[in-house]
C-alpha cells in the first residue's frame, strides 16, 4: 500500500506545475524548464523532491530540496508567491 502512495505523490509531483499552464497543472518537458529558466522566468520555483543526497549529488541550479519524505510528513510548501510557477522534480522512481 505504501508502494502505491508513493507512486501516485509521485505522479502528482512529476505533474504538477501551477501557472505555467494558465492556472492549471500540466507537465514540462526539460527543454521548456530549461528554457524558463534560461529566460529568468519571474515566480519560478524549483522544488527537487528527490533524497537529500541525490540534490547534493547534482540539481537544478536554484531548486529547493524538500525530499519526498519530508513532504509526506509535512505537506506544507516554504512561501512563495500566490501567482508563482511551480515546478516538482523527481527522479522518476519509487
Amino acid at each position: 500500500m505504501k508502494h502505491i502512495g508513493t507512486l501516485l505523490i509521485t505522479m502528482f509531483l512529476a505533474a504538477m506545475s501551477l501557472s505555467a499552464f494558465g492556472g492549471g497543472y500540466g507537465t514540462l518537458t526539460s527543454e521548456e524548464l530549461k528554457a524558463m529558466i534560461d529566460r529568468n522566468e519571474p515566480g519560478l520555483v524549483i522544488i527537487d523532491s528527490r533524497s537529500q543526497g541525490q540534490y547534493e549529488e547534482a540539481h537544478i541550479k536554484g531548486a529547493i530540496s524538500i525530499p519526498l519524505d519530508v513532504m509526506e510528513k509535512n505537506p506544507e510548501l516554504p512561501a512563495v508567491q500566490k501567482d508563482a510557477r511551480i515546478v516538482f522534480y523527481c527522479s522518476g522512481s519509487t
